[in-house]
């Protein structure tokens, strides 16, 4: 792990909620946007903080396309809108256990990354909503509830990587890619 507050996160893209995540990080966090047009601001994490950028090697790269190779691609609903105590706004899918699973796999593989760092007991799989300077998160179930559920389709993860002013993608790994 970075200790410059850069660090690499395996996310799943949710493409399906793109149009609404994109705009509001634009206003909340615009040095937090992708420079290319890009489908993962709206996302579910997998891992993060994991590897520092000069430890993702052809090895980590490797173990991480024969783990994503094998994972079937997955329907999910994104269902409710929530709030952690520390204060973030998002949307919970469900089913959550293939979110749930692939993290503890990534960490069962990579036992020197722990989910957030360690910092909480439990994964919570979730898709995080900014809320921008001037609104709270009332403002954001009110806008958000109407188009609750969105069914979104689990189809990749991918490496990216986060640093100020520096975000970008990595890699992308495809599901669903080993032979049978």
């Amino acid at each position: 792990m970075q200790t410059d507050g850069a660090f690499s996160a395996l996310v799943v893209p949710v493409p399906e909620l793109e149009a609404v995540v994109r705009p509001r990080l634009e206003r909340r966090a615009p040095e937090q946007l992708f420079p290319e047009p890009v489908d993962v601001h709206a996302h579910v994490t997998l891992l993060a903080p994991f590897a520092a950028e000069g430890e993702l090697d052809e090895g980590i790269l490797q173990e991480l396309r024969t783990l994503f190779a094998d994972v079937t691609p997955f329907g999910f609903l994104l269902t409710r809108i929530a709030q952690f105590p520390d204060g973030p706004t998002y949307l919970t899918p469900e089913p959550a256990a293939p979110f749930r699973a692939l993290t503890h796999e990534l960490w069962r593989r990579f036992p020197e990354h722990p989910p957030y760092g360690g910092r909480f007991d439990e994964v919570v799989p979730h898709l995080t909503v900014p809320v921008p300077e001037g609104e709270n998160a009332e403002q954001v179930r009110f806008e958000l509830a109407p188009r609750l559920p969105v069914f979104a389709h689990a189809r990749e993860a991918v490496l990216v990587w986060a640093e100020q002013g520096a975000f970008r993608v990595l890699e992308r790994f495809p599901f669903a890619t080993s032979a049978a």
